[in-house]
C-alpha cells in the first residue's frame, strides 16, 4: 500500500543518487571491475597520490583516501566531505540497531528490519561514491568527478532531510513521534536519528555550497579547471 511505497522511497532515491555519481564505475571508485591493470593504465596524473593503493573504508578497502596527501587548501573541504559519508554510515547503523531492539520488544513490524538493512547498504554505497567523486575531483582535479559530486551531494542532502522527517516503515523521522505510544526508548530513537539525519542534511548542503564557492573563488589555476 501507500506505506510500502513510501518506505521504499529512500532506497529508490539513494539508488538514483548512486547511478548519477557512479557513471563509469572504474573512474568513480577506486577498485576497478576489470582488474588493477585496467585502472592503472588510465590512472590520473597526480604524481603524489597512488589511487590504486586501496585503504578506505577500513576493512573494506574499496578506494584510496589519505587526507595528508592533499594541499592545505583542500584538507578542510575534503574532511567535511568525509564526515558526511561517515555520518551517513553511522546513522544507518544506529537505525539498524534500533530497529532490531524495537522488534525484540514487540514494537514495529518485521519488514522494517529488511528495509533498514537495504537503507544501510544503499545509502552507505551512494554516500561513498559521492564522497570519492568530490575528493578525487578536487585532488586531481577532475571536472567529471566534481560534477558528479555537485549532483549527488544535494540529492543525498534531500534524502537526509526526508529521513529526518518521514514516519514511514523503519524511518524514524520527527513525524513518527506521534506513533511511539509513549515508549520512552522509541521517543529517544526518533529524536536521535532525526537530529543525525537533519544535521547531515545541513552538512551535505554546506558541502555543496563550499565546492561551488571553491570553483568560483579559488585562485590556484588547477583548482578552477572544473
Amino acid at each position: 500500500g501507500d506505506m510500502a511505497l513510501a518506505s521504499g522511497f529512500a532506497s529508490a532515491a539513494a539508488t538514483a543518487a548512486a547511478n548519477n555519481v557512479s557513471g563509469s564505475v572504474s573512474q568513480a571508485i577506486g577498485k576497478p571491475l576489470d582488474g588493477l591493470n585496467g585502472l592503472s593504465s588510465s590512472a590520473p596524473g597526480h604524481s603524489d597520490i597512488n589511487w590504486v593503493d586501496f585503504n578506505y573504508p577500513p576493512l573494506l578497502r574499496l578506494i584510496h583516501f589519505n587526507i595528508e596527501e592533499l594541499p592545505s587548501s583542500l584538507t578542510g573541504i575534503v574532511r567535511a566531505f568525509n564526515v558526511s559519508f561517515q555520518l551517513t554510515v553511522f546513522t544507518c547503523l544506529i537505525g539498524l540497531v534500533n530497529t532490531i531492539i524495537l522488534l525484540s520488544s514487540a514494537q514495529g513490524e518485521g519488514k522494517w528490519l529488511l528495509q533498514s538493512a537495504i537503507h544501510t547498504l544503499v545509502l552507505s554505497a551512494a554516500s561513498l561514491l559521492v564522497f570519492y567523486s568530490g575528493y578525487r575531483g578536487l585532488a586531481e582535479p577532475d571536472a567529471q568527478l566534481a560534477s558528479r559530486f555537485k549532483v549527488g551531494q544535494p540529492v543525498l542532502a534531500f534524502l537526509y532531510f526526508l529521513l529526518g522527517i518521514l514516519p514511514f516503515g523503519c524511518i524514524n523521522g520527527l513525524a513518527k513521534l506521534g506513533e511511539t505510544k509513549g515508549n520512552v526508548y522509541w521517543i529517544i530513537v526518533v529524536i536521535l536519528e532525526s537530529i543525525l539525519w537533519l544535521g547531515n542534511c545541513a552538512l551535505a548542503s554546506w558541502n555543496t555550497v563550499r565546492l561551488q564557492r571553491f570553483d568560483s573563488y579559488a585562485s590556484d589555476p588547477p583548482a578552477t579547471r572544473f
